[in-house]
């Protein structure tokens, strides 16, 4: 038995525009292609957080989105739904509007564990997708978030992970699991020579600058200050050594890009580096895949990535790339075809060495990742795996949980 041709499906969050990172990148794209697959899906999200008026200027929501009143905890770049009003007219909304799955987006989010109780309650399949490797969090966040996303699980009749190493973590769940990666606009992020010209003028990069780059949050679970450390490194010991004869007389440059808590720390070393360290601003998503275009390597030092969707951009762009071995990144790069991935701080500093060094290894791996991209994470591959899923679930799901009880309210 196969379920219907059409689904209406409702995707809850609590990332959402105009927030930016990784879980509201993924639900844009992905709501989009469930669209031009045919299917009817609304976002239901809280209401528009305070935001730096930079971000503001994020693309619109290709789909319709439902925002539910109500109050918010604002935690430095995090914003979560915190108010029970929300839950009663989530309630409200689904029973007035008939849809054949619920799917949550926000893993440790009280909003998506009482939206996917509320499907359940009136027999209506729910998903929930794993964005997060918890193993790879401090203690603390370990603590909260450990019994958080059991209690979600609870609620979910199919589980996603986007990666093998989110997926270890799911042992023990009773209904259907898959692995279906993030994705990547393929025709946004791509190699685009002219836009490469264009922006490096503009940051006042030299042409034979030779320019890493890391776009993303800036803190230290990141790994942001070893990539500062390992950068001053190569440019104390090795300088115009990396640039073989012919290659021009560039700089090494260091290029970083994004919001977080260590801005002000980061800047004060940009200051001292006598220009060698560029700090920009949160950049809108639109000029992400411009911004990839200027760099020539890509560096990622984060300890901890589920899956590393600022890798797959930037090796969608055709990036080389160098990344610490970990969790969900050793699945994405092959090493040493499609990008190099680093043991620790001073294989990372060689491995990047390489790079900077080799101009007939950055174009190799580049070109490999390009293709591996095109191959492998293109949002339609993703959505239609997604709305594969969504048709089991819809066509078995009577038979896989009984429906909980509906809540009995005072009058």
């Amino acid at each position: 038995m196969s379920g219907p041709s059409t689904l209406r499906v409702c995707i809850v969050t609590d990332a959402y525009l105009p927030s930016v990172g990784g879980v509201e990148n993924h639900v844009l794209y992905l709501s989009a292609e469930l669209e031009r697959l045919g299917h009817k899906v609304l976002v239901v999200t809280h209401k528009a957080p305070p935001v730096p008026g930079l971000a503001m200027a994020q693309v619109e929501s290709p789909v319709s989105v439902h925002r539910l009143a109500g109050g918010l905890l604002v935690f430095r770049e995090h914003d979560i739904a915190i108010d029970p009003r929300m839950v009663a007219s989530f309630e409200r909304l689904l029973d007035q509007t008939g849809f054949d799955i619920v799917h949550g987006q926000s893993e440790g989010s009280y909003l998506v564990y009482e939206a996917l109780t509320a499907a359940r309650r009136r027999n209506i399949p729910t998903v929930l997708t794993r964005h997060s490797v918890i193993s790879s969090k401090p203690a603390l966040a370990r603590w909260c978030l450990i019994p958080l996303t059991r209690l979600l699980a609870q609620r979910a009749d199919g589980l996603i992970a986007v990666s093998h190493s989110c997926l270890e973590e799911t042992a023990g769940f009773a209904g259907p699991v898959r692995v279906i990666a993030n994705g990547v606009d393929t025709d946004e992020f791509r190699p685009k020579p002219e836009e490469r010209r264009r922006l490096r003028q503009e940051l006042g990069l030299a042409e034979d600058d030779l320019v890493i780059g890391y776009v993303g949050r800036l803190h230290t679970t990141k790994g942001v200050p070893m990539l500062l450390d390992v950068f001053e490194e190569l440019g104390r010991s090795r300088g115009r050594e990396f640039f073989p004869a012919g290659e021009g007389r560039g700089r090494l440059r260091l290029l970083l890009a994004g919001p977080g808590p260590l801005r002000a720390a980061i800047q004060e070393r940009a200051r001292a580096s006598a220009g060698t360290i560029l700090l920009l601003e949160p950049q809108p998503y639109n000029r992400v895949a411009s911004l990839l275009n200027a760099l020539d390597v890509f560096a990622l030092p984060s300890r901890g990535e589920a899956f590393g969707i600022s890798l797959l951009e930037a090796m969608a762009c055709g990036l080389a790339s160098v990344a610490l071995s970990r969790w969900g990144v050793k699945e994405l790069v092959e090493h040493d075809q499609t990008g190099l991935l680093a043991d620790g701080p001073a294989d990372f500093r060689a491995k990047l060495g390489r790079l900077v060094a080799e101009r007939g290894l950055r174009e190799r791996l580049g070109r490999a990742a390009r293709r591996k991209v095109e191959e492998q994470f293109s949002w339609p591959r993703v959505a239609e795996e997604t709305a594969a899923f969504y048709r089991e679930l819809v066509s078995g799901a009577g038979r896989c949980r009984k429906p909980l009880a509906r809540r009995t309210r005072c009058r």
